[in-house]
């Protein structure tokens, strides 16, 4: 019985609050603004970005050329260095990038990575990540193409979320020729 009478009273005196609040405030207005801080651990951050990079090969061994560039921060960088081949140069902005991948892995009627192995580094708001893989694809006018890279990714945290700001591949090895496009 006392169990239900202390329920009682508690909710008779949320009732009168609630009507005094209400009578009290009658006629104004108020807003309550809340601010959320949330604090990323490395190793929030270091998963964040191992899922992140683990997506970026996903990408690129599906040769999803209009899904790469959302991957990377609006100014990014792109370096391939290594084999002339390979068409070495930098490549910055969305726009750039999504020809460069286009023009590299968008050729071939698949392209495949392999071996690959991987080590995070976590820097507060940024991440490196260090690479190696090799590579594979076909193309009908240029036959096969493979090799090995050694790249870095250097991830920055922006607006909550990890984006590529600076990308290099250096090729340590290339066996082909790309495919160029006449026009």
């Amino acid at each position: 019985m006392r169990k239900e009478a202390l329920g009682v009273a508690v909710a008779v005196l949320m009732v009168v609050s609630l009507g005094a609040g209400y009578l009290v405030g009658s006629g104004r207005t108020s807003t309550v603004t809340s601010t959320t801080s949330v604090t990323i651990t490395t190793s929030d951050a270091y998963e964040q970005v191992e899922s992140a990079y683990e997506a970026h090969l996903m990408q690129l061994s599906s040769r999803n050329v209009d899904a790469l560039p959302s991957e990377y921060e609006p100014n990014a960088t792109v370096e391939f260095t290594g084999s002339q081949a390979a068409g070495p140069g930098n490549y910055t902005g969305a726009s750039d990038i999504k020809i460069l991948w286009g023009s590299f892995i968008g050729k071939f009627t698949n392209f495949t990575l392999s071996n690959e192995y991987q080590s995070i580094r976590v820097e507060g708001n940024f991440s490196v990540v260090n690479s190696t893989f090799d590579f594979r694809g076909y193309d009908s006018a240029v036959g096969m193409l493979n090799g090995s890279v050694v790249a870095q990714d250097v991830y920055g945290n922006v607006g909550g979320s990890w984006l590529i700001v600076r990308e290099t591949w250096n090729f340590i090895q290339f066996n082909g020729q790309i495919p160029t496009v006449i026009g």
